[in-house]
């Protein structure tokens, strides 16, 4: 091949290199946290050996190509970097909530059970006001939605994940009255399944807990132990300040609503919520507005807030 051809062809590879970077790094930013963010690396990498092993590309140009991998490899980490950032923020927030140095609230939105084919709706409007919450997932429904059998819930996992919202652990099975309470192991089984399960989905490994039915239904004795075996595991967990009973019946919006706001007021509070539920869903913008009209500060939950129990 003569030196115009080689020259053309190493063009050639440079620009499908750049192509295969630039799709891989908005595939990235889209899905970084899926679970086939490392098979989609994995095969850009192979890629990248072939392109390679090619003798008309330089150790210059080889040297560029690394670089932008490691580049793509770093997204991931530089997200985390920032979540952190805020939750630093938050950290200092909190402290000066408690020591009554601003006027300032937090109020943690926490939504329990999910996922569901009705997350969709709860996600749309938390991004339509820019809020970042807590889903507290189970794998209590399937791969498919109860409230939607065609639909393969799994998939919402990458929604949660994608908005950058806090996914936490239910439990795999949330069977609190179906053994789930009947021994440490019992329970520890299924916070390790849940957990396997968010970690394939999303790549997340989470450190947050929530008993389903609260922290109280294990008893006091089982309640202590399972408690121990999650700070072992490294779980905080947390119950919740505030509700709008949307874990048992609530008639119509007037009573979830009325029941919302009588349960609000505390400096810091963790609220309670069911994916499931369209009343909730329905009063959702409204609860958004009033939280914020009264001067509270919406945030996910992370593991070294003071609303974690880790002791």
């Amino acid at each position: 091949m003569g030196r115009n051809g080689k020259r053309i062809k190493r063009i050639f590879i440079i620009i499908n290199i750049v192509i295969v970077l630039v799709i891989s790094y908005f595939a990235y930013n889209e899905y970084l946290k899926s679970k086939d963010t490392k098979k989609e690396l994995t095969s850009i990498k192979d890629k990248y050996k072939v392109l390679l092993n090619d003798s008309s590309i330089d150790d210059d140009e080889i040297k560029e190509i690394n670089d932008k991998i490691n580049d793509l490899e770093e997204i991931g980490n530089k997200t985390k970097e920032k979540m952190a950032e805020v939750f630093k923020l938050a950290s200092e927030l909190e402290s000066k909530i408690k020591k009554n140095e601003t006027k300032k609230k937090i109020a943690y939105l926490t939504f329990d059970d999910g996922p569901y084919y009705n997350t969709y709706n709860v996600l749309k409007i938390l991004k339509e006001n820019h809020v970042k919450a807590t889903f507290f997932t189970t794998n209590v429904n399937g791969e498919h939605c109860y409230d939607n059998k065609n639909y393969e819930c799994h998939k919402l996992y990458k929604e949660y994940a994608k908005d950058n919202h806090t996914i936490a652990n239910h439990t795999y099975t949330h069977g609190w009255n179906k053994g789930l309470y009947s021994s440490v192991n019992s329970f520890m089984d299924a916070i390790k399944k849940q957990e396997e399960l968010i970690k394939s989905e999303t790549g997340i490994i989470p450190n947050i807990a929530r008993f389903p039915g609260g922290s109280s239904t294990p008893g006091a004795t089982k309640g202590k132990q399972m408690k121990a075996a999650l700070l072992k595991a490294g779980y905080g967990w947390v119950d919740w300040t505030a509700s709008d009973g949307d874990g048992g019946y609530i008639a119509n919006t007037d009573v979830a609503w009325s029941n919302f706001t009588k349960t609000i007021g505390d400096k810091i509070e963790v609220v309670l919520f069911h994916d499931y539920d369209k009343k909730t869903t329905a009063i959702l913008p409204k609860v958004i507005k009033y939280l914020r009209e009264k001067n509270y500060i919406l945030l996910p939950l992370f593991y070294e807030s003071v609303a974690i129990n880790k002791g």
